[in-house]
């Protein structure tokens, strides 16, 4: 779903810091080859999600949905040199073309793939997390974003990824998926103890902060 002329979002991308060729590539082959292509994070939301990393100069960052290794990458090379991302993906498949692009970067060694469902994983993440990216089965988003606030550091920041899902959480659409990301979004704005902005870019990017740790 596009919010904005194409025109004017291209103009943004051309003007703002983005990832490196190699996430260019990742992004190509992705379009060219996977049927899914649509859950590409893409440029301009990468260049959000770098600039949200230096600002809260994150070293740890947690990533619910690798998909093809393209936001992983772009998250690794705005860390530093001791950085990690920690990245889940339950498709053995995709999860091992993400790796063969990551292996081509001076950044991959940061990145540290986990495989199988995010819920079962759970158990294996281990210490906090400065920055939580979620984007993975929206079914279970509630249950991703609970644990994430259990795992955030002070001051840490949460982005989670399609909260407009195309525009259908204004709908009457009754798929499984927009009920569970309506009720997410209707549960965060209700939250008192949260700092929440949800930001029509792209599909959607919702932030999330304790306001505690803001104080």
């Amino acid at each position: 779903m596009n919010f904005i002329d194409k025109e004017i979002e291209n103009y943004c991308i051309k003007k703002s810091s983005g990832p490196s060729s190699l996430c260019e590539e990742i992004q190509n082959y992705t379009f060219d080859n996977e049927h899914w292509s649509v859950m590409l994070t893409g440029k301009l939301e990468a260049s959000i999600l770098g600039f949200f990393l230096r600002i809260t100069d994150a070293k740890r960052v947690l990533e619910f949905g690798t998909y093809t290794g393209y936001s992983a990458l772009a998250m690794a090379e705005n860390l530093p040199e001791d950085g990690e991302v920690v990245t889940l993906e339950r498709d053995p498949r995709i999860q091992n073309i993400a790796k063969g692009f990551w292996e081509r970067s001076p950044h991959g060694t940061k990145i540290k793939p986990l495989r199988g469902e995010g819920l079962e994983l759970l158990d294996k993440i281990e210490g906090l997390f400065d920055f939580i990216f979620i984007d993975a089965d929206k079914i279970n988003y509630q249950k991703y974003l609970d644990f994430s606030l259990q795992k955030l550091n002070p001051r840490g920041m949460i982005a989670i990824d399609n909260t407009l899902w195309s525009g259908k959480v204004i709908s009457d659409n009754q798929e499984e998926s927009t009920i569970a990301i309506r009720k997410l979004n209707d549960g965060l704005a209700k939250r008192e103890d949260l700092y929440c902005s949800l930001l029509p870019i792209r599909d959607g990017i919702f932030l999330i902060q304790k306001k505690e740790d803001l104080l």
